[in-house]
């Protein structure tokens, strides 16, 4: 799973990656981000790639006020078009999520830090829903896992989907939806791209 990722506050840096229309910072929030908090997501608009700031966690439709339910914070690439929660957002609302790296913890709690060599930032393949209420659930995003590389394999069963610079408008475009040919982009990133080191905090997986 992924359960906390970091976003730079380098605006100018985040707008060449993603060649965004906008020119003014309209980031949330940066620093490490948990689940529950909102964060920059790049969608597809009639303009051109927009951020907006969504919650990370989706509330599953079936809650209720009363109810207390767990967040959903990933969806397994591997399930995403068949399970329920996920399939309409896989079809309609794909986004990426802005990052410069993300953590994952071994079975004995240490916290790894992986990110680009490049030292760019990147976006993690993601799906969003949009609020349907001013009183109900915030629009929000899960992020797509899949199997580990060879970097992070020996640490975590799991990683986060980056989706690589070249395939970025088909996974945001929604005019057309191909699931094979969609699904195919949800693979383990290239190792030979990317570092890791230990992470210089001790934390307990969130």
């Amino acid at each position: 799973m992924c359960g906390r990722f970091v976003l730079i506050g380098d605006w100018g840096k985040i707008a060449q990656e993603f060649d965004l229309s906008e020119t003014e910072n309209t980031l949330s929030a940066t620093g490490d981000i948990y689940p529950g908090q909102d964060s920059a997501c790049i969608i597809r608009t009639e303009t051109g790639n927009s951020v907006v700031n969504l919650h990370w966690g989706f509330v599953p439709k079936w809650a209720t006020p009363k109810l207390k339910t767990k967040l959903l914070i990933n969806a397994r690439a591997e399930t995403l078009g068949e399970k329920p929660a996920f399939s309409d957002a896989f079809q309609k609302r794909r986004c990426l999520i802005v990052a410069f790296g993300f953590y994952e913890w071994t079975e004995g709690k240490k916290p790894f830090y992986f990110y680009l060599r490049s030292g760019r930032p990147f976006g993690l393949a993601g799906i969003y829903e949009p609020a349907i209420t001013p009183s109900g659930p915030k629009s929000s995003f899960v992020i797509i896992t899949t199997g580990p590389n060879k970097l992070i394999a020996p640490l975590h069963d799991r990683m986060p989907v980056i989706i690589p610079v070249d395939k970025r408008f088909l996974w945001l475009d929604y005019s057309q939806y191909d699931k094979d040919r969609l699904k195919s982009l949800l693979v383990p990133y290239q190792e030979a791209e990317m570092e890791m080191r230990q992470a210089e905090f001790t934390a307990r997986r969130r």
